[in-house]
């Protein structure tokens, strides 16, 4: 419960950083983009003072001089006969001027820029006049063209001609504006990502840590559990049998006496292969087994092992379906732990496998590798718990639920088996359809193909 209120905290903790990071961005952009509006806003405004101050050809006296004819040919034409609105075309050949953008390129490259925009013309009014006579033409019912809305002031125009007088804005829409702002935001943008990833570095790697901690810790209790009961029960049936031997009416009869000396026996070897097994785990650990590969006649070795394993279940052994494909008799293998493999596998189809149990055997090779596979008619494993099918302790909830007893290293002891011959070890497996499981041991100077 703390471990788990603890996660939580963390990641509300975490949630919180990366709201403030995105606020302190957000909030940080926001001010770069309004001192960029105002250090562009103020270069655009002189660039186009400078504009006005050139001479007649080249500053807006020229255009005006042509919208001024344009007035009189609106002035003394029949409305009914034009095709487009006075203030249409003034826009047109405003928008079409374009030598105050050339010049505010210009203008803002000498102070340092590589600006990248467009230019923008807006009209607020205009009238036609002729001596005393004005007609309003603009604003009315026509919608001209909308500016960008980030779209910069460059200057504010009002004009009164022979034959019209018009006012109209000078806008600049920077094209690249967020691309500048976030290029001077780099570094901090680069802080901000490289603090969050850091954050969830530690933040992942400290949760893996809790929940690795914690399952191995649920599968230490389990194995001692398991341990406790499994060696519970053979002590305890001994401690019985040995005090009926101390009974004087159960020694003078000798069957009853062999029968209990027998379960001591039975009992006792229970008990050495629990220690052996553990003890083989803890040498295989430390890497101090090596293995004696000999020649081994695989068929014949295989039909011996089944045989012996079938007469051990006694009345309750399983069918077990053999299958050879060997274009060798005899294979490289350590014989004594590869009997360990099999059996191990057979124990668990049997432990786990449907009834009546069915279990198939089949065994092919050649002088390059030898295959063995094993499947059962059992429940199968869910997918998650085959990644951890061949860990230490581990014991799958078909176990659990079932009371199957075991300690959680027989998979494990089987793989290491299998690698120790550089060999591989994998499962197949559905809920409802069984259990497969393949093995491939090369040959002793070979590989097994990728």
């Amino acid at each position: 419960m703390k471990s788990r209120l603890l996660i939580w905290l963390a990641a509300f903790a975490l949630l919180v950083l990366i709201v403030v990071q995105v606020i302190f961005i957000r909030d940080t952009y926001q001010t770069r983009q309004q001192q960029f509006d105002t250090r562009f806003g103020n270069l655009v405004k002189e660039g186009m003072v400078a504009f006005n101050s050139l001479d007649y050809n080249y500053a807006f006296d020229s255009v005006l001089y042509l919208l001024d004819h344009m007035a009189v040919d609106f002035l003394f034409s029949d409305p009914d006969t034009l095709q487009t609105t006075p203030a249409e075309e003034y826009y047109k050949v405003l928008n079409e001027y374009r030598e105050p953008a050339s010049f505010l390129k210009q203008y803002i490259r000498r102070a340092g820029e590589e600006p990248v925009f467009s230019y923008h013309i807006r009209i607020n009014e205009l009238y036609l006049t002729d001596m005393g006579f004005q007609q309003d033409v603009y604003p009315d019912s026509l919608q001209l063209p909308h500016v960008p809305a980030n779209a910069l002031l460059a200057g504010t125009y009002a004009f009164d001609r022979n034959f019209f007088r018009i006012t109209f804005d000078v806008l600049i829409d920077f094209k690249n504006r967020s691309e500048m702002i976030l290029k001077e935001m780099w570094l901090i943008l680069a802080l901000a990502v490289l603090t969050l990833l850091f954050i969830f570095t530690v933040y992942y790697l400290t949760l893996r840590n809790m929940l690795v901690q914690k399952r191995l810790s649920d599968m230490k209790s389990d194995f001692i559990n398991n341990m406790t009961h499994e060696l519970k029960t053979p002590l305890s049936t001994i401690a019985v049998a040995s005090s009926s031997l101390g009974d004087r009416t159960i020694i003078q009869q000798e069957k009853k006496v062999e029968e209990l000396s027998m379960m001591i026996k039975k009992q006792n070897r229970h008990l050495s292969q629990l220690i052996d097994r553990i003890l083989d785990i803890n040498i295989w650990e430390r890497d101090q087994v090596r293995l004696e590969r000999t020649r081994v006649e695989t068929e014949k070795w295989i039909r011996e092992l089944v045989e012996a394993f079938q007469m051990e279940q006694g009345s309750a052994a399983p069918r077990i379906d053999l299958k050879f494909d060997l274009r060798e008799e005899t294979f490289s293998l350590d014989e004594v732990h590869m009997s360990t493999v099999i059996s191990n596998l057979l124990s668990n189809a049997v432990k786990y496998g449907n009834q009546p149990c069915r279990i198939g055997l089949d065994v092919s090779g050649s002088d390059q590798e030898l295959k063995i596979t094993v499947s059962d008619n059992g429940p199968g494993i869910r997918r998650e718990e085959q990644k951890h099918l061949f860990e230490k302790f581990f014991r799958g909830e078909v176990s659990r639920k079932r009371v199957i007893k075991g300690l959680g290293l027989g998979l494990y002891y089987v793989k290491q088996i299998v690698e120790a011959h550089r060999g591989t070890i994998s499962v197949r497996s559905s809920p409802g359809k069984g259990t497969t499981f393949h093995i491939i041991i090369p040959a002793e100077n070979g590989t097994i193909a990728s």
